[in-house]
């Protein structure tokens, strides 16, 4: 009977080890995952944003900020699957934008958008992909009119961060405008 026992919770102990080799590159921790996408990369969470099945984590190692999507299957298991360096071009810049899209599937593509400002006033970072004239638009609903892609990001603790599927005649030309709590638009970056 001990003899059973011990093979049956051994034989449990061997496929939870290797389990997620079998499921897409799945390991059992954050940190695991995002060194399985950046090896070299150590750093701090700085900032947090959770969706459904999903997280968004900006990271810190000294030198670079990076925002990472993780991915998490059962609560248990995480996966990396895209990530941007969020790099300030001059110290001017009242904020730091950068987006990325990579395939999902026949015409969709998972979207990550990122957004990193010094503006105080900045309550709402809105992505919107809208024909860019040299004069921008200043109203809003038109903007949302003539606009395919419309997405409104809290802004929290200076991050704004959103992943989101688009379709592929979506992705591309994205303008950012910074929105303060009255709904005005502090400034406008294509």
């Amino acid at each position: 009977m001990k003899k059973t026992m011990f093979l049956i919770l051994a034989a449990v102990l061997v496929v939870i080890s290797y389990m997620p080799l079998f499921l897409g590159g799945y390991v059992y921790n954050e940190e695991q995952a995002l060194r399985r996408l950046h090896p070299a990369y150590t750093g701090d969470k700085l900032y947090e944003r959770i969706g459904d099945h999903h997280k968004l984590i900006v990271w810190h190692d000294g030198n670079v900020k990076m925002v990472t999507l993780m991915e998490s299957k059962w609560g248990l298991l995480h996966r990396a699957s895209n990530s941007v360096v969020l790099e300030r071009g001059s110290e001017d810049e009242p904020f730091t934008r950068i987006w990325s899209a990579s395939r999902r599937g026949e015409d969709m593509y998972d979207t990550l958008l990122a957004v990193e400002t010094s503006e105080n006033e900045s309550r709402k970072i809105i992505v919107t992909n809208e024909p860019w004239d040299d004069e921008p638009i200043d109203d809003l609903d038109q903007i949302k009119a003539l606009s395919g892609v419309y997405i409104e990001m809290d802004v929290e603790q200076g991050y704004a961060v959103h992943y989101e599927q688009l379709p592929a005649d979506q992705i591309g030309g994205f303008i950012f405008r910074s929105i303060d709590s009255e709904g005005n638009i502090l400034s406008v970056h294509p």
